[in-house]
């Protein structure tokens, strides 16, 4: 008992529960303002017209799966380690402009593909899934190619705040950015009454946080101790290899993406043309509160990343394996604790914010969800583990096998249950994230085992 009091108290003061606890308020801060950006949204737009609005999003992040190339934690990875060395070889300018210019590059591609994709395929072709409201989710998804054009400068900000830990300045940029958002899609829907004029904010939300996140680079690399470069010159800088970088980058972006995409897009595209459209609205609700509740742990994954890169970088296995299933442990206790206390009060919560027919469909949508939300939520130090070890082409193939096998599923549950049914089969796909969490603890288990022999 005071063995496991001694540990508490000596992860309740580390440096590591101090930086999670900051991203903690911040993402907390976040989520909330996606539950009120969504009780606004229903009562101005109506259950419909927001479910079209969130199919468009779907449409969207389905174009974007292709083009993805997950290069922010790449990056984030390569700060962290060359902050630790101190960046001897004096790389990081040179690394952080080959990821400037990849990823404005990729923003090009993006909408480039994104007008010849809404402008090529007939509308008709559309119009045999969503019917007559496939002209707007199309306007709506051409509208959201425009985001990777802000999202480029951002990132690259973000990912260095991180690799160096200055996670205050991190929460600042997220918190404004999040806000602006809100006041901008809020603003939009209020003057177009239906899906356009929320996405239009959505955008100019994606620009607010671009300024943000590069007025806080600036401040923060002349703060002493900072090792950041300017950032403009970066990215006229030659040297830095673009190959190996997108090589790497394409490895974490499947990942993230398929998990995105089978999460959150499939289920949302599924309900929208095979189940109750307006059901669509309902579902996503739901899953809002839902990441009200995994939002908790937002802090301890990326905290993770920049701590776990500089261990992997010292080759510090024990270490590694200690920080997994800490952090592990500590986001599915604090989601798990959290949901014992939501969940009770979450019927007068609805009941108090959304419009009447939204009461009892999203709270149902909320119950069937839950258990798969608690098991995920064990979960939250995997793509990070896969990354710093270097086995991401084991993550490539676990996820890809899951996301096959999930997306039938929740598609065999929409066309059986067309209203909860989808929700339904995303909540038993919860349950794949095991398989990640069953190879992590192996492997780490063996390594740490053969790290220790020669100390033998």
């Amino acid at each position: 008992m005071k063995r496991l009091a001694r540990t508490a108290r000596g992860a309740l003061g580390s440096r590591f529960f101090r930086e999670s606890s900051v991203l903690q308020v911040a993402s907390l801060a976040t989520a909330a303002s996606n539950v009120v950006g969504s009780v606004l949204l229903a009562h101005l737009l109506g259950a419909r017209e927001l479910g079209l609005f969130y199919i468009a999003g779907g449409m969207y992040a389905l174009l974007w799966f292709f083009l993805n190339l997950g290069l922010a934690p790449v990056a984030t990875m390569r700060i962290a380690s060359a902050v630790r060395s101190g960046d001897p070889d004096g790389t990081l300018p040179a690394s952080i402009g080959v990821f400037l210019r990849l990823s404005l590059a990729l923003a090009a591609v993006a909408i480039g593909v994104g007008v010849l994709t809404w402008s090529v395929i007939p509308e008709a072709w559309f119009a045999r899934v969503f019917d007559e409201d496939s002209g707007r989710i199309m306007v709506c998804a051409a509208l959201l190619t425009l985001g990777p054009l802000f999202e480029a400068p951002r990132n690259i900000c973000i990912a260095a705040l991180q690799g160096e830990r200055r996670m205050l300045a991190l929460a600042r940029v997220e918190l404004g950015q999040e806000f602006g958002r809100l006041g901008f899609v809020v603003v939009g829907a209020v003057l177009a009454r239906d899906a356009v004029g929320p996405t239009l904010g959505l955008v100019a939300g994606n620009a607010v946080g671009a300024a943000l996140s590069m007025d806080a680079y600036r401040r923060e690399r002349r703060l002493e101790g900072s090792i950041l470069p300017p950032l403009l010159p970066c990215l006229f800088r030659g040297g830095g290899s673009h190959g190996r970088v997108l090589k790497e980058g394409v490895k974490v972006g499947l990942v993230r993406n398929m998990d995105s995409i089978g999460f959150e897009t499939i289920p949302t595209l599924l309900l929208g043309a095979f189940g109750n459209r307006t059901w669509v609205a309902y579902l996503r609700i739901a899953q809002r509160f839902g990441a009200l509740l995994r939002i908790l742990v937002q802090g301890i994954n990326r905290t993770a990343l920049p701590v776990l890169s500089q261990l992997a970088h010292v080759k510090d296995v024990g270490g590694l394996r200690r920080t997994y299933w800490k952090a592990s442990a500590l986001s599915g206790g604090m989601v798990s604790l959290g949901m014992v206390v939501v969940l009770p009060l979450l019927p007068f919560v609805i009941h108090a914010l959304y419009p009447p027919d939204f009461w009892e469909p999203v709270f149902l949508l909320v119950l069937i969800l839950s258990p798969g939300i608690a098991v995920a939520s064990f979960s939250v130090a995997n793509d990070v583990f896969y990354l710093v070890t270097q086995q991401m082409r084991v993550a490539i193939l676990v996820s890809a096998l899951g996301l096959v096998v999930n997306s039938g599923l929740m598609w065999a549950c929409t066309v059986r249950w067309p209203e909860e049914g989808t929700a339904v089969g995303l909540s038993i796909a919860c349950l794949w994230s095991l398989v990640h969490m069953g190879y992590a603890g192996t492997w780490l288990r063996r390594y740490a085992r053969a790290a220790a022999a020669p100390a033998a």
